[in-house]
């Protein structure tokens, strides 16, 4: 009976000892995924909240300010016939720029001598008809038709008028030619005109382009996860490896559609460029700034672990293991990466080694 009973405490006994035997087995092993020489090979660095200064160093083109730009096309059809401006000369606004020979410019002016001529007899026939009408020597309809006619003359002279305005002619003057003028000053930044070529307004480029350089457009490609740190007015600095000082100047819009195969959305700043010195088809690093104020959880740049759609970290936990910690990530800051959820400020995770790590983990 003694030894039953024995037997019997030393069975239930047993699962409990599996248990602890399991658990300190378990602990040993999570404890001995990497060794002493292994994490000499990795080192670490907190998760820390700093100041926003910057938010994204991106690469973008330097572009003409489509705003003080003019593509200049010939109104009307014509034979240029004499080069006023060079490309690079700085022009007025409003200053000839190319001189066409055009029949529609003779067509207006003979228009307008004609409609004169027709206003002025039907106008002398209204006030005749005016007159007989007082008399009563005049039948109702006819003084009608005459004022009819009087008012008809005279909006086809207005329309002549107002031709010869638009064509910038004075009425009268016996010439067929049409200035091609700029509506702003600036710089004759191209210029595809040559004498003797044929122009119409359905020609497919422009005779002359001027625009005022003295502002630019830079447009850059931002992406997506950084959409909640912009705003239309933010400052930006630009650089250009022809000069050694930064050049700053403001988003100027944000665009409304991300490009699919990027994931990014173009974003349109305007810089001021007084001393022409960015020139439009430059290569520019630009930097965007952030708002005043503004902190960021960030872990390095290196920590971060991607599998193409999820990012990850290896979190130093309190006894010295590494734990596979999914995060989500914004904005690359000087190589800082801002972090949104996963981890908490002060831990530590491995900034360098980070994939030597996670395959020594997934092999032990």
């Amino acid at each position: 009976m003694r030894l039953c009973c024995i037997l019997l405490v030393a069975l239930a006994a047993l699962p409990a000892c599996r248990r602890q035997e399991a658990t300190e087995a378990t602990a040993a092993a999570a404890e001995a995924r990497l060794t002493p020489a292994q994490l000499s090979f990795l080192k670490f660095a907190p998760v820390a909240e700093v100041e926003g200064t910057s938010l994204a160093d991106l690469n973008g083109t330097i572009e003409f300010d489509e705003e003080r730009t003019a593509r200049l096309a010939a109104p009307v059809p014509g034979r240029v016939v004499q080069l006023l401006v060079q490309a690079g000369d700085r022009v007025d606004a409003d200053q000839p720029l190319v001189a066409l020979e055009s029949p529609e410019v003779k067509a207006a002016q003979a228009d307008y001598v004609r409609a004169d001529g027709d206003s002025r007899l039907a106008r002398k026939a209204a006030e005749r008809a005016t007159r007989l009408r007082a008399a009563q020597a005049i039948a109702e309809k006819d003084y009608l038709q005459a004022e009819e006619d009087a008012q008809k003359a005279a909006a086809e002279f207005e329309r002549a008028r107002a031709q010869l305005e638009r064509l910038r002619v004075a009425p009268g003057a016996p010439t067929s030619r049409y200035l091609l003028r700029t509506p702003l000053g600036g710089t004759v930044v191209e210029r595809k005109a040559l004498v003797g070529m044929e122009a119409s307004a359905e020609s497919a480029e422009p005779l002359v382009v001027v625009s005022d350089l003295s502002r630019v457009r830079v447009m850059v490609r931002v992406p997506e996860r950084q959409l909640p740190l912009l705003q239309p007015g933010q400052a930006v600095a630009v650089r250009v490896d022809a000069y050694p000082q930064e050049f700053p100047g403001r988003v100027a819009a944000v665009g409304d559609v991300i490009e699919d195969a990027t994931r990014t959305v173009p974003v349109r700043c305007t810089v001021p460029n007084a001393d022409r010195l960015l020139k439009p088809a430059m290569f520019a690093r630009v930097t965007l700034k952030a708002p005043p104020g503004l902190r960021l959880t960030v872990v390095p740049s290196h920590a971060l672990l991607s599998d193409g759609q999820h990012f990850r970290v290896l979190v130093r936990t309190g006894d010295g293991r590494l734990e596979s910690r999914p995060v989500e990530v914004g904005a690359q800051v000087d190589g800082l990466v801002q972090v949104l959820s996963g981890v908490r400020v002060g831990e530590e995770v491995v900034s360098e080694g980070a994939l030597f790590a996670a395959r020594e983990l997934a092999n032990s």
